[in-house]
């Protein structure tokens, strides 16, 4: 993923003093990207080494026990537990601007461009109009609920010169490395928000990015933010891997099973 030109992104959609409002990112670093979530198999080959633990596998929809989906994007997964399989890797998390950055390029309301999703178009697994608060991880979503495949919707990839990168909407929310809390008004250069600054310098609420198969179009907006509790668990959440310039000392303790863009 190439850093952004000198003049940056506009990063978020709202307006001043909104949590949410626009303002300038500047990335003066390429990044790599994993192309995919993590998959089920992926992660299990670490649970199997004795290096990660189980995600929570007593609910009926976790990828991690279910049949047949060792190519599905792991989920039931706290932060913890993606940070630390990230970390093992030689990885990290990605942040809430790289994320945004590597799905809109600066330039598009989607990861594919600006054409709405649809059941009908392929481009994402979501659910039209969001999944009933009364059963979130029903039988909902454009192929019947859960998670697909990854790469299962290959017209909605985000295409770089170097790679392409799949899912950055829709099929599963994916973790990010930054504290949950409003934007800054003005520029920022290579934002990491690590600690929450009303919070005694510690963290327990994360930005969550890309939606869900449980959500409506809008989740999947490359500005749309989602946060949850570090200890979170749920069916529609997942994660990715990015590698950073500083990361290249550290050593890699784990196969990496998908391509990525840099």
């Amino acid at each position: 993923m190439p850093k952004t030109p000198p003049e940056g992104f506009t990063m978020g959609n709202g307006e001043p003093g909104e949590s949410n409002q626009k303002h300038t990112v500047v990335l003066t670093h390429p990044f790599c990207m994993d192309e995919t979530e993590v998959t089920v198999a992926a992660y299990r080959t670490c649970v199997e080494r004795g290096q990660c633990t189980k995600p929570e596998w007593r609910d009926v929809n976790s990828t991690f026990t279910l049949p047949d989906h060792e190519q599905h994007p792991l989920n039931m997964v706290t932060w913890d537990q993606a940070s630390h399989y990230c970390e093992l890797r030689g990885q990290d998390l990605p942040t809430e601007a790289q994320f945004e950055w590597a799905a809109g390029q600066g330039k598009h309301r989607y990861p594919w461009g600006d054409e709405d999703p649809s059941c009908e178009n392929e481009l994402a697994d979501f659910t039209p109009g969001g999944a009933p608060k009364s059963d979130p991880a029903g039988d909902v979503g454009c192929r019947g609920g859960n998670t697909s495949p990854v790469k299962a919707h290959p017209k909605g990839k985000t295409s770089w010169p170097d790679g392409d990168i799949f899912d950055l909407g829709g099929n599963v929310w994916e973790w990010t490395k930054d504290c949950a809390y409003p934007y800054a008004a003005t520029q920022q250069v290579d934002p990491y928000r690590a600690v929450h600054p009303f919070l005694g310098d510690h963290c327990y609420v994360y930005s969550l990015r890309g939606g869900g198969w449980n959500r409506s179009k809008y989740a999947l907006r490359v500005y749309y933010r989602g946060a949850a509790r570090r200890t979170y668990h749920v069916p529609a959440l997942g994660f990715r891997c990015v590698r950073n310039p500083s990361d290249a000392p550290r050593a890699a303790t784990l196969g990496h099973e998908a391509r990525a863009s840099e």
